[in-house]
């Protein structure tokens, strides 16, 4: 592996070493670096922490494990862990925790608020703990004596200790615990592995973890996130399980729609990251607006320059667009990238293996079955957009529209010029009754199809411009139209309903509200109204409001059966904690 051009670090050139020759230490520094263990036991706990936590549980046999996490009952995330069933002991269930050190006092704490009549304790596992990162990782497994093969999430407790096979780089990882941590060390030390001490390894973990788009909500959560918008939902949320807390949330949005903001990696030009705004500040544009909300950062030899974790709203998220950042040290050019930003180098024949068999399963008359390989192969890769598709046409077939949805709005995000995504939006936007959204798609299709058949260099982004300036045209010449009638009569309620809907058009969010409040009162059944109403309170960051806009519009859509309005603002309801 080539040496990174970009400014000398020594983090930086370890982090590239760490990727070519793999990386071993022993648990300490902060973050994903400093791993502790929790032991779940007793004859409940199977059944306690499936009702807990957002993945599988009650699902899994002795030996197997996956990354879960704890959220709010409103959905937003609390901690991530790796979880594991140990071999049960009697009556009694074990399961082992793996987390970050930082993380630990939260997660016990909720925990122990929702314990009542459960037979289950919850203790700290003492005793060193190392880890393994690189692709020699499961070669040190086998030698260790791990049985069978080693795959993503497995547990193996030998005679020495617990060995656990868990990723925290995007590489190949291994976690040994007791006397096996120490036996690692010296296997993969043999092996020419580079090891570090535990603060320098936490340095290097840190550069790899964000390659790899891996959160760690003690920085990433600056504010309360769903998890959803943390991209963990591929890795982290079983759909087939039984009810968990939060469950109802994270279900509908995938149900009814994307979250407005989502964690993407803007790529910075030039060096160096002073100036970049700090963990939790505002990311602004050159002109002043806000794209959305800064987390971690690092400098990545995989980049070959800053990177910058940030949640970006909708408008801002496309991949492969570019920004002009307003940042402390003067103006900067940026690349928004969808994560992660590394994989490990057998990826590419893990998706190919899941997509066939998905597809010849789905062939089959087993469309769970596909569905289920095809998430398998978004964990793998969230930028899959193969698997997007496939999802969202199966889900079509199974008349499950509004799911088919959200999947082919995720695969415009990922294939952002491709016109066949706007085909399928427009079909099943039709299939749920909204035909204005359809004809927009359908617009967009044949846009983009025309710039493709002719072999233009527009891209979606132009694309999308162009569009947005017709939508902003025609919603400027309804304003005018709209006030001259109101001019004549100022309580007319369709007047106030299409200024309204203009001014949305238009970002003039103060204005908005008050024209739309004003509609409100003088046509109490038009339900259509306060989604709009809504959605101009939320861009004033008028959350509250929004709530009620939103609860009252649902009162009134469900009063008079008006679907769309109400699985809308239900949906926008849920996604601000109402």
């Amino acid at each position: 592996m080539t040496a990174p051009v970009v400014a000398p670090s020594e983090p930086v050139g370890r982090a590239a070493r760490a990727r070519a020759e793999g990386l071993a230490f022993r648990s300490g520094g902060f973050g994903l670096a400093d791993l502790v263990a929790l032991g779940v036991t007793g004859a409940d706990a199977a059944a306690f922490l499936n009702s807990q936590v957002t993945n599988e549980v009650e699902g899994l046999s002795p030996g197997q494990g996956n990354l879960s996490a704890r959220v709010e009952r409103t959905g937003h995330l609390v901690a991530v862990f790796s979880l594991h069933r140990l071999a049960d002991q009697g009556s009694a269930q074990r399961f082992l925790l793996l987390l970050p050190r930082e993380d630990r006092d939260r997660l016990l704490e909720v925990f122990q608020a929702f314990l009542f009549a459960d037979r289950v304790q919850i203790e700290p596992v003492e005793g060193p703990i190392a880890m393994i990162q690189g692709e020699g990782a499961h070669q040190v497994a086998t030698a260790l004596g791990f049985p069978g093969a080693p795959s993503e999430g497995s547990v193996a407790e030998l005679d020495e200790g617990t060995l656990v096979v868990r990723s925290l780089t995007g590489d190949p990882g291994l976690i040994g615990l007791g006397a096996c941590a120490e036996r690692a060390l010296s296997v993969a030390k043999e092996r020419g592995m580079l090891c570090l001490p535990p603060n320098q390894a936490a340095e290097v973990v840190e550069i790899l973890r964000i390659e790899a788009g891996l959160v760690r909500p003690a920085v990433d959560l600056p504010k309360r996130r769903l998890l959803p918008e943390t991209g963990l939902e591929q890795h982290a949320v079983s759909y087939t399980k039984g009810c968990y807390l939060g469950q109802e949330v994270i279900a509908r949005v995938r149900t009814y729609g994307s979250v407005p903001f989502a964690l993407r990696a803007l790529l910075v030009d030039g060096e160096g990251l002073d100036g970049l705004p700090a963990i939790g500040e505002p990311i602004l544009r050159e002109d002043g607006t806000k794209l959305g909300q800064a987390v971690s950062r690092c400098t990545s030899p995989v980049a070959n320059g800053p990177v910058l974790l940030a949640y970006l709203g909708r408008d801002h998220r496309t991949p492969q667009s570019r920004v002009t950042l307003r940042t402390a040290k003067g103006l900067r050019e940026a690349r928004v990238a969808l994560l992660p930003l590394y994989r490990a180098a057998d990826h590419a024949s893990k998706l190919s293996s899941r997509y066939d068999r998905a597809i010849r399963t789905f062939a089959d008359g087993d469309p769970d079955g596909a569905l289920a390989l095809l998430e398998d192969a978004l964990r793998i890769d969230p930028g899959f957009g193969d698997a997007y598709e496939a999802i969202g046409v199966i889900l079509g077939r199974s008349g499950r529209y509004h799911e088919a949805i959200d999947f082919f709005q995720r695969l415009a995000e990922v294939a952002p010029e491709e016109p066949l995504v706007h085909t399928n939006l427009s079909l099943y936007y039709m299939k749920i009754g909204d035909k204005s959204t359809a004809e927009e798609h359908s617009a967009l299709a044949a846009r983009k199809s025309m710039a493709k058949g002719a072999g233009e260099s527009r891209s979606a982004a132009q694309i999308a411009t162009e569009a947005d300036q017709a939508r902003r045209a025609d919603a400027a010449r309804k304003e005018r139209m709209f006030k001259q009638v109101l001019d004549f009569d100022p309580v007319d309620p369709i007047a106030l309903f299409g200024l309204g809907s203009a001014l949305v058009v238009l970002e003039r969010w103060d204005e908005a509200v008050r024209v739309l409040a004003q509609a409100a009162e003088v046509d109490r059944k038009n339900s259509a109204i306060f989604p709009l109403l809504g959605k101009a309170h939320e861009h004033l960051d008028q959350i509250e409001q929004a709530r009620e806009a939103y609860r009252q519009g649902i009162e009134i859509a469900s009063r008079r059966g008006d679907l769309m309005p109400l699985r809308e603002m239900q949906s926008r309801l849920l996604l601000l904690g109402g």
